[in-house]
């Protein structure tokens, strides 16, 4: 078989000069180079395995020697460390620990247009933590991006804002050329109160609504997708619609987590929690290593006033996934609610070790500061 390098597939051809026999276009016996910066050979970097932990070809053959160990002979062969065209790792890394100049990383990411699309869409998508008048300006023009991944994730980092600021950025996409995109940004603004929506506006939003659970309903087999539309029915304000769609999603696969989460969450909403307790604990029971599930039931075990087992909850959340600042911010305000401040801001003091750029723990250790003096 010959094959030939394309922008998105090998062509495959039973013989040389005769048509691919997946897509029927002409296949050659040569290769191409593809234009995008983000499929490709990438000029090896062992002084970020060294720096980042990150992944090199040298190390892929030379198995048996560190990193630091190619990083020098790189240096050496060179007299300098190479530089390649994608400029991102330090960035996503500084934002997936937690950096204190990961914004300004991310912002730096994300103007940046010869960097890849998928790493700059990356960057908005990170950028959701650290919401700002300048990060938010800069995601403000991301929506507009050439690129539609770009838009997507940009879409998404809006999501947490409130809805009349919501609207105003995301409505002109669902107007957008890409289905997906349109269909998006239906999600993003699924609780918006279509009767207060002018003509225009509703006929706008019912259509991408349409594109959108209609691509939620193509993948109906799948878990993921029915959290999907048990969450876009629950914004809706559609809580039968949104019941039957989490109880498919733990059907489909009784190991999704977040079906268990967002099931119960839609139970606390119909002031149903001791139903959603039972059905954290059945996720508990099936994946006791989950600590979005612990931290779901502390949060529960909080609104019933049982603060004993909220902590205990809230603990195991934070223990089980570190890195998650949010599960230990939490936590920490729990213990300062019942007078354990010194301990809560013990817990502040680990986790911005951890993630020593993150605002919330930082205001928090303020606070946990000035109650202890």
């Amino acid at each position: 078989e010959e094959y030939e390098t394309t922008k998105h597939h090998f062509h495959r051809a039973e013989s040389a000069g005769a048509n691919c026999v997946d897509c029927h276009m002409p296949a050659k016996t040569y290769m191409v180079v593809d234009p995008r910066r983000d499929h490709s050979f990438r000029i090896p970097r062992p002084d970020l395995s060294v720096e980042l932990g990150t992944p090199n070809a040298c190390s892929g053959c030379h198995n048996d020697r560190p990193a630091a160990w190619a990083a020098a002979k790189v240096r050496e062969w060179y007299g300098h460390a190479p530089v390649g065209y994608q400029q991102y790792a330090e960035a996503l890394h500084a934002a997936r620990s937690g950096a204190p100049d990961a914004e300004g990383r991310l912002l730096t990411l994300l103007r940046d247009q010869e960097q890849p699309a998928i790493a700059r869409a990356t960057a908005a998508l990170a950028l959701r933590d650290w919401l700002s008048p300048q990060t938010l300006d800069v995601l403000t023009g991301a929506l507009s991006d050439m690129d539609p991944f770009v838009r997507m994730t940009a879409l998404e980092a809006i999501e947490r804002m409130p809805l009349q600021a919501r609207w105003q950025l995301a409505y002109p996409l669902l107007r957008d050329p890409v289905r997906i995109v349109r269909a998006l940004a239906a999600s993003t603004l699924a609780d918006v109160p279509v009767e207060r929506l002018t003509a225009t506006e509703r006929a706008d939003f019912e259509q991408a609504s349409r594109e959108y659970l209609a691509a939620q309903r193509q993948n109906a087999d799948d878990a993921a997708a029915q959290v999907n539309l048990g969450n876009f029915y629950t914004a809706q304000g559609q809580p039968e619609s949104a019941e039957a769609a989490y109880r498919e999603a733990l059907n489909l696969d009784p190991n999704w987590v977040p079906a268990y989460v967002n099931f119960a969450d839609l139970l606390r909403r119909l002031s149903r929690d001791p139903e959603g307790e039972k059905v954290l604990r059945a996720g508990i029971t099936r994946l006791p290593q989950a600590a979005a599930l612990y931290h779901s039931l502390g949060l529960l075990q909080v609104r019933e006033k049982d603060m004993q087992a909220a902590l205990a909850s809230l603990q195991k959340a934070a223990k089980l996934a570190p890195g998650e600042a949010r599960y230990s911010y939490v936590y920490a305000v729990a213990l300062n609610s019942v007078g354990r401040t010194r301990e809560a801001l013990a817990v502040v003091d680990k986790a911005l070790k951890r993630a020593p750029g993150n605002r919330l723990l930082d205001e928090l250790q303020a606070q946990l500061k000035r109650i202890q003096h």
